[in-house]
């Protein structure tokens, strides 16, 4: 890709002031002059109960199945805070992830994942799995990840006769609305962004809550484009009325970058 491919657009990047340094930085080399708007931000969950009857009853998992890099993240943190490493849990379990990211991070903790998905999710997640006999009727699941997780993956492989246990190990919440200040003040200066970023639906559902109406007028606007990491965060975007004018290919930074490109060009 040309060094200064992204020469002088703005984009607005929305992931969790945690997530959005690797992404930011490749847009500030590629020439992009980036907004930082972290539109929701995670947490450990009020109640510890199910996280605490998971480690009880961890030698009865089969598989466990990692739908994010926060949740990856999250659960080695858990797990040692516990008092054993994660790997040393998963070493007789059949392990997967959605997501090159999370695939990674697994792999920083010493947990070779058996699929890692590119761009399946939810349910075609599911059909991966039992299609690649990862899966069967015998399985139990364990699926950590966060409190509004989307149902569909742990739908699918209970309808597939797959026990599941979905465990909220941290909570997604919405940012405070003084984040958004950053991109107020360019509005005001009459400078809009060029694109705007989502890499989930509690991504966009949080820029809807701390932007509010100005947010989503400025979605609206038909200079400004929508470029989403896959098709579940296309699909919500869709459901709120707007366009999606690109989708990542694959749900890692330089796909995201790659489909920046092709909308602004």
């Amino acid at each position: 890709m040309n060094k200064k491919a992204l020469q002088d657009r703005t984009i607005v990047v929305t992931r969790p002031e945690a997530r959005s340094a690797e992404l930011s930085s490749r847009l500030e080399e590629l020439g992009a002059k980036v907004f930082r708007v972290p539109s929701i931000r995670f947490s450990r969950p009020a109640d510890a109960g199910p996280w605490k009857e998971a480690i009880a009853r961890r030698d009865d998992f089969t598989h466990v199945i990692f739908t994010s890099r926060v949740a990856a993240d999250t659960f080695e943190a858990l797990c040692s805070e516990a008092g054993f490493p994660a790997a040393s849990w998963l070493s007789n379990c059949t392990v997967a992830a959605i997501g090159s990211a999370t695939g990674e991070r697994l792999k920083e903790a010493g947990i070779v994942p058996s699929l890692v998905a590119g761009a399946s999710a939810g349910a075609g997640f599911a059909r991966e799995l039992i299609e690649k006999e990862l899966l069967g009727e015998d399985s139990r699941a364990l699926l950590p990840g966060s409190n509004i997780a989307r149902p569909e993956l742990g739908a699918a492989l209970r309808e597939a006769g797959i026990r599941v246990t979905s465990v909220p190990i941290y909570e997604t919440r919405e940012e405070d609305p003084a984040r958004a200040e950053v991109l107020f003040e360019a509005l005001n200066r009459d400078e809009p962004p060029d694109a705007v970023t989502f890499a989930s639906p509690s991504a966009l559902s949080g820029f809807l809550g701390i932007c509010g109406a100005r947010g989503r007028k400025l979605l609206e606007s038909p200079s400004v484009k929508i470029v989403s990491l896959g098709p579940t965060t296309s699909a919500a975007v869709r459901s709120e009325g707007l366009e999606v004018s690109a989708q990542a290919a694959n749900p890692g930074t330089e796909s995201l970058v790659e489909a920046l490109r092709e909308a602004l060009a």
